[in-house]
């Protein structure tokens, strides 16, 4: 069963120290703090395959932004692979519990990563204590059935 990114949140310290960030396992980093470098990541390894990168945008300024990719039924984020309608639903279930009346927008994004951090507060590549492709890349290769 999916879970979601809410049980993977940094903690305090973690949010400003990067360095304790980056230091968690990466199943929790790239649940939580780095799930657009995953995203943009698997693009790249997977061009011109009918996937589009997802924001889970929380209304009201709610916590519990989530970026991953879908092919409009398969999604791809920190737990793998996943029933697009079973991210959405758990997501929803989980932070619904905890934050009464929170929803999100679905919205596809189509920019650079670069503009997508800068529109929507993320950090970008650079803002990270190392480069986070490498991390990325071996991340999703356990999954890769190509």
């Amino acid at each position: 069963m999916y879970r979601s990114s809410l049980q993977f949140r940094r903690t305090t310290e973690e949010k400003s120290d990067p360095f304790l960030s980056w230091g968690r396992d990466d199943l929790s980093f790239f649940a939580a703090g780095a799930c657009h470098i995953l995203a943009y990541m698997f693009m790249q390894l997977h061009p011109n395959q009918n996937f589009q990168i997802i924001f889970l945008k929380p209304e009201k300024k709610f916590t519990g932004n989530h970026v991953y990719v879908t092919n409009g039924t398969l999604a791809f984020d920190y737990e793998g692979w996943t029933q697009e309608k079973e991210l959405l639903r758990e997501t929803k279930k989980a932070y619904s519990e905890k934050y009464e009346g929170w929803d999100y927008k679905r919205i596809i994004i189509k920019e650079d990563i670069e503009t997508f951090c800068k529109k929507y507060n993320h950090r970008s590549p650079s803002h990270f204590p190392y480069l986070p492709w490498e991390r990325a890349y071996k991340y999703i290769k356990q999954f890769d059935s190509n």
